[in-house]
């Protein structure tokens, strides 16, 4: 990256908020004006906020976290971490081939979920304070993503109330252009607890009729909302080099505080706000007349858009920029109309918004404005709420926007954005045109890999004009290679769905049961394309370039696999459920298609819902996140229809400590390996184990291998350590060595 250049690219995206369960359904929603706040009526008044479909349910299996640790982590966190991974799928950023260092800024709202698992401690039996605390603490939630992941650059965990993700993205930008890292995630993430539109406001706050309406007449307070955004940034110059798809471009952000120049610690500043807008567009190289668009906080209140709106006029009209004087040309908006305020999550909402706008070229409506405050003079200023939507077309310059986001306490952020240039916007994918064309797909379970299969067949018949080698490129070198795989040759889009669709079975080749990766399995015989494909079925890595130009690939490397275990299950009604294929991405390439969406696993959440008050109705849920895009989320409730919420854990409560050797039919005491595997089992919170999985890979970490061996310990008179799991972490190994140190200790 040269001196000068301090453009940052987003080139990948995904969310999760109300009626969104993705980028694409998210950006309809906005073209289409949907009020998407749930609102239920009471003696009280109207309570109201913007809900998340199941935000409970999670995909433990995929992460190789074991039920037991799923319950008590965080749903917040868990919705962070799937978003996270679609994010980098979006983005064509496989975790295991990226050779810099990758770093995750985030952060959370204020959430209950450890207080609810204390309260629930009586069903929880094996689970300590200590481990209720790393499961939920605001510090790990970006940490957590880099353990799972593999990532290896800055885990930065912010707190700011309502800034919180602005400053997050903010900081990844500083973290590129200082060489921190070479890739970010950023984002927020909000989920109040117990689930729920809550009561109605105590403190005067709320819109009282649940309508949020910024910069409007009858604009009488916010009305809050949960959601999770995350964001895929990289210096321009090396996505450009590297010929990845670019949705947006960063030319410049600044985050300072209020100080003292404020009516109050909650109060909003003008001073505050319009230097940090001044600043960003500083940094940028931009003049405020060159920006057309303004995403604001945009809270809907009486005090708060007033001052927002004086703060931007005074940033705009700073140094005698009179171009910017221009009544109206700068039109503003505000996400909150549609989906509330999302608190952690509010920054990260306002710019996917902004950057889905400057993508596609056209500002979507910000809702519910009817009459402007008169407490904001539009006429006499630069701006203009866009109540409608409107073609985005600035004559003679690029689409360029701001994002602001502030806080309780005085945080202020702004970020300036700008659409790519025409030849960044498509991804430079290095098949040649003119096929054939080789579509790899892979999946943690044969169910996800039916699914993928159907949605990238989905994704190709809603646009057949896509590049089919950018398809085959972005599958072949922007996915994690997953246990159970397939693969099409093709031609062209239409002749892709075809195959993938099942009208020729044939020519859709997919790992016999037998070929697994690391298998062992020879090498197929035969030249050309076709015999490329089993090779990448049983983990081996491949010459794709080679591939593309009709040679024979050379054997490079990608590991073997460990035999995919069976789908375990917790609750004696739980059944899982085939996940339904996602809404098609909206980019120029699928890079959202084609990779695995997960067979459910099913596990148990203290946050139940109660629309009316709020109240905690702990329910065993079921969350599936296809990992291609990390939102799409396939609700199976596993007690039958009409039924209430059972009581809390009712069907999920793990088992009690048993007495040495108990629940073992045998005439005397039961062998080793059976009461390892018992303990392993009910350590995990596992139904069963087999002898040669390993206790790390099914979920187990030091706290809980430190719980095992005492368990051990109460049960065999046997010196042992938590490091001897490093040694011999399955069950058969365990023992094993279990065996081996009673023989020793009987020796004379």
């Amino acid at each position: 990256m040269s001196a000068v250049d301090r453009r940052i690219a987003v080139i990948g995206l995904t969310c999760r908020f109300p009626d969104a369960d993705g980028p694409e359904a998210f950006w309809r929603n906005l073209l289409e004006g949907r009020d998407s706040i749930t609102r239920v009526s009471g003696p009280d008044g109207v309570a109201a906020r913007g809900l998340l479909d199941d935000p409970e349910w999670f995909d433990a299996g995929y992460f190789g976290i074991s039920p037991r640790e799923a319950r008590i982590v965080n749903p917040q966190a868990r919705l962070f971490l799937e978003c996270a991974v679609a994010a980098l799928e979006d983005a064509g950023q496989d975790p295991g081939r990226i050779s810099g260092a990758v770093g995750v800024y985030g952060g959370g709202g204020e959430n209950a979920y450890a207080q609810l698992l204390r309260a629930h401690r009586a069903e929880l039996p094996s689970v300590s304070d200590w481990e209720i605390r790393v499961a939920n603490g605001p510090d790990f939630l970006c940490s957590r993503v880099a353990h799972r992941l593999g990532l290896t650059g800055p885990t930065v965990a912010v707190q700011a109330a309502c800034a919180t993700s602005l400053v997050a993205v903010h900081l990844a930008v500083q973290g590129l252009l200082s060489g921190d890292c070479d890739l970010a995630l950023a984002g927020g993430v909000t989920v109040r607890l117990p689930t729920g539109v809550g009561g109605t406001d105590e403190v005067g706050i709320q819109a009282p009729d649940g309508v949020l309406r910024a910069f409007d007449a009858a604009a009488s307070g916010l009305v809050g909302g949960d959601g999770v955004g995350v964001v895929v940034l990289k210096r321009f110059a090396d996505a450009e080099a590297d010929g990845d798809r670019v949705d947006a471009v960063i030319l410049g952000s600044a985050v300072n505080n209020d100080g003292a120049d404020r009516m109050g610690f909650t109060a909003p500043g003008i001073a505050g706000q319009a230097a940090v807008i001044t600043r960003a567009q500083r940094v940028a190289g931009v003049t405020p007349d060159s920006c057309t668009y303004v995403e604001t906080h945009g809270t809907g209140t009486r005090l708060g858009d007033p001052v927002e709106v004086a703060a931007l006029t005074k940033a705009f009209r700073s140094e005698g920029n009179e171009g910017a004087d221009r009544p109206g040309f700068c039109g503003i908006g505000s996400v909150k109309t549609n989906i509330g305020h999302t608190d952690a999550a509010a920054g990260v909402a306002g710019l996917i918004k902004t950057v889905l706008a400057l993508k596609h070229g056209v500002i979507p409506p910000s809702l519910h404005f009817t009459e402007p405050n008169p407490e904001i003079d539009f006429g006499a200023g630069p701006f203009r709420v866009v109540a409608s939507a409107e073609e985005w077309r600035p004559e003679g310059m690029p689409r360029r926007a701001g994002v602001s986001s502030f806080s309780v306490g005085g945080t202020n952020a702004h970020v300036v954005l700008e659409q790519p240039p025409a030849a960044a916007a498509e991804p430079a994918g290095a098949p040649s045109a003119g096929g054939p064309y080789v579509l790899p797909l892979s999946a943690k379970t044969p169910t996800a890999l039916e699914a993928v299969t159907a949605r990238l067949a989905d994704r190709l018949r809603a646009d057949p004009g896509i590049p089919l080698a950018d398809v085959a490129w972005t599958l072949q070198t922007g996915r994690r290679e997953l246990p159970y795989r397939r693969f099409a040759l093709v031609h062209d889009a239409v002749d892709a769905v075809r195959v993938l669709a099942g009208e020729e079975p044939e020519r859709l080749v997919t790992a016999p049961g037998a070929v697994w990766p690391g298998a062992g399995a020879p090498e197929p015989p035969g030249e050309g394309p076709a015999a490329a494909g089993r090779l990448w079925l049983t983990g081996a890595a491949v010459d794709w370039a080679a591939l593309h130009r009709g040679r024979r690939p050379r054997k490079v490397a990608l590991p073997t696999y460990p035999f995919e275990r069976q789908l375990f299950t917790v609750g004696r009604d739980a059944r899982p459920t085939a996940p339904t294929p996602p809404a098609p991405t909206t980019t120029p390439t699928p890079a959202a298609t084609g990779t695995a969406a997960p067979a459910p696993t099913t596990v148990a959440s203290a946050a139940g819902t109660s629309a009316a008050t709020g109240t905690a109705a702990p329910t065993p849920t079921t969350t599936t996140t296809p990992t291609a895009t990390g939102t799409d989320a396939t609700a199976s409730t596993p007690t039958s229809a009409g039924s209430p919420p059972p009581a809390p854990y009712a069907d999920v409560t793990p088992p009690s400590a048993p007495a040495p050797y108990a629940g073992i039919a045998t005439d005397g005491p039961p062998p080793t390996y059976e009461v390892v595997a018992k303990l392993f089992a009910e350590i995990l919170d596992l139904p069963e184990v087999d002898p040669d999985e390993s206790f790390f890979d099914l979920g187990g970490d030091s706290l809980i291998a430190t719980r095992l061996v005492a368990r051990v310990r109460e049960t065999y008179p046997v010196e042992l350590a938590p490091k001897e799991l490093i040694t011999a972490p399955t069950a058969e190994e365990f023992a094993a060595l279990i065996e081996a140190r009673l023989d020793r200790d009987r020796t004379p």
